[in-house]
């Protein structure tokens, strides 16, 4: 038994750097990957997703000899290890949906080779998701694999979840939060941020507006209305949304249209319907439905066309206190492993961090590196992998041993 801070060096000597790494290769060839396309949401039922968390990490987690395994709502798995009696908890996520890299080449070759074409000349896993989920799925396996194998004592709990939002929520993790028998302390999600502390992050909610007109052929526009140039003027009247104010760390609000669709789309015809979906990102304090409310006035009437304007899916904001004692427990452990300070940032994406921070479970982004965000080649450095792997070996043991 290992219990002791001092021995964490020694454990980490036990870290099985080939089965992380044969685990990596092997799910990069496995699909988990949002298709091409207007529907940029995937259902965690999706045949892909069943399939990859019942049939390929379900049983990866049992041969490593773990019973504490309790499904979740919407195809999910959450692990426990240790005894709780110290009553500290730690919650760890990974998540299953691959959303970017969508055009790079071989996305499920799993192989493994140098990436100095693109900066990383040292050994690299390459697949579509390597960096956003399925490095750090091998990651926790291997961390599993380790703290089981030697019994590493656990007074605390820690709960490792499988999670599935692939639908731009926090659903997954409300439903994973809803799982456990208490509140964790401290929430660690897994993710590309190549090697850095995410703090913060905006938020973002969605607002779909759909613009009706009447179908024409196009040698006739007088016959018609045509969705395209009503589509023209919603774009414009975007920019009378009131987007005032900045948060010093997170940045600026913005609306920005980043998806146009149009029906039908027949020969030399004029739609009739358009479809305009906005990201409209939020700060602390930002009401998701007052933000479509904004937008709809914004918008205002468009006579004669038809025009409704909906909120969507959303996610929160987040933003973690630098001195939180999860966020000081990284810091030492990823220096204790790589010999520096680790970086901090805020980023300007939206993540998921934002719904468990909302639910009073401060969390924070840690994850590798590499890749050409977002639609070219996916790799990650297998170094990269270790690292985190060791990174959370130590953040684990300090927290709950």
């Amino acid at each position: 038994m290992l219990p002791e801070r001092s021995t964490i060096p020694k454990l980490l000597d036990c870290l099985d750097q080939r089965y992380l790494l044969a685990t990596l290769a092997e799910l990069c060839q496995i699909p988990t990957q949002v298709p091409l396309g207007p529907e940029i949401f995937m259902e965690p039922d999706d045949p892909k997703l069943v399939h990859y968390v019942q049939r390929v990490l379900r049983p990866k987690i049992q041969a490593l000899g773990i019973n504490h395994i309790t499904d979740v709502p919407r195809n999910q798995l959450v692990v426990r290890l240790g005894d709780g009696s110290s009553g500290a908890t730690l919650l760890v996520m990974v998540y299953t949906p691959t959303q970017h890299h969508n055009l790079m080449e071989e996305p499920f070759s799993g192989k493994v080779g140098t990436a100095a074409p693109w900066g990383y000349d040292e050994p690299c896993a390459f697949g579509q998701g390597a960096g956003q989920n399925k490095s750090h799925q091998a990651i926790m396996l291997t961390v599993l694999k380790l703290l089981t194998e030697q019994v590493v004592p656990l007074r605390g709990t820690l709960y490792f979840a499988i999670n599935n939002e692939g639908r731009s929520s926090h659903r997954c993790s409300t439903e994973i939060l809803k799982a456990l028998p208490a509140k964790p302390d401290f929430g660690i999600l897994l993710t590309r941020t190549n090697q850095a502390i995410s703090l913060g992050n905006r938020g973002r909610v969605d607002v779909n507006v759909t613009v009706r007109g009447k179908a024409t052929h196009s040698s006739a526009p007088s016959q018609g209305l045509s969705a395209i140039e009503g589509a023209n003027q919603v774009l414009n009247r975007l920019r009378n949304v009131p987007l005032e104010g900045e948060h010093p760390l997170l940045g600026k609000r913005h609306a920005l249209a980043y998806q146009l669709t149009f029906e039908p789309m027949a020969p030399h015809t004029l739609p009739e319907v358009a479809r305009i979906r906005v990201d409209r990102r939020l700060l602390p304090g930002d009401d998701p439905e007052q933000a479509a409310a904004d937008m709809a006035k914004a918008i205002g009437e468009l006579r004669p066309y038809q025009v409704t304007v909906e909120r969507g899916e959303y996610m929160l904001p987040a933003l973690v206190d630098p001195a939180h004692p999860g966020v000081t427990a990284m810091r030492a452990a990823h220096q204790q492993m790589l010999g520096k300070a680790p970086q901090t940032f805020y980023g300007q994406g939206t993540f998921d961090a934002g719904g468990p921070c909302a639910a009073g479970v401060p969390s924070v982004m840690y994850g590798v590196g590499g890749g050409v965000f977002p639609l070219g080649v996916d790799f990650v450095p297998i170094s990269h992998a270790v690292n985190v792997a060791k990174v959370m070996v130590h953040t684990i043991v300090s927290l709950l041993s």
